[in-house]
């Protein structure tokens, strides 16, 4: 039988049928006017291929269960829904990369910040460690206790002005101690 010379509606009973030649002419026939529609769309070459032939596949796989009217338009709005199922797949897959990219900056940032406060944490820690040891006790106090002077005058009953004696000196020490640390702060403000 020649295939070339049956029209479209012919060709699709056969193909119903089993018909391998008559779904061949069907691609032969087609195959070039869908990619080139297709490319219109999506430009990778690879992507456009894989569109038709999965085209071609799902109508040899379903060919005894669909009912086609006219070939043309049914292969033509076929592959216009393949095309629109395969952009919303890369547009979720951008979406997907998108949130796993920020939500691994954040991660990553975090983990960052929690590394940072540790080291000045321990900073800090050593270098009240390094004060004098009323200056110590009276730097805790005030800054870690949040006691205010007057009530640190209390409890250790000593005069005011050595009380802020000593939060200065502590406070002095502090700040020489931790710069690097301060520059530090001010860079990740600055970003």
């Amino acid at each position: 039988m020649e295939y070339a010379g049956l029209g479209d509606d012919i060709l699709v009973k056969l193909m119903s049928l089993g018909d391998k030649e008559a779904f061949g002419e069907i691609y032969s026939r087609y195959w070039r006017k869908l990619f080139q529609k297709a490319q219109r769309k999506i430009y990778a070459k690879e992507v456009v291929e894989e569109i038709v032939q999965d085209l071609f596949v799902t109508l040899w796989e379903k060919r005894a269960s669909q009912k086609i009217q006219t070939l043309e338009p049914y292969l033509f709005t076929a592959l216009k829904f393949q095309i629109i199922t395969h952009i919303k797949k890369q547009v979720l897959k951008e979406k997907f990369v998108a949130i796993t990219t920020a939500e691994s900056e954040e991660e990553e940032n975090s983990l960052e910040e929690k590394i940072a406060y540790d080291d000045l944490t321990r900073s800090i820690e050593q270098a009240i460690e390094q004060l004098p040891e009323k200056t110590q006790h009276i730097f805790r106090l005030n800054r870690l206790e949040g006691k205010s002077t007057k009530e640190i005058v209390e409890i250790l009953n000593i005069p005011e002005r050595t009380v802020e004696y000593h939060i200065s000196q502590s406070l002095r020490f502090m700040r020489e101690h931790l710069k690097e640390f301060l520059t530090w702060g001010m860079l990740l403000f600055i970003r």
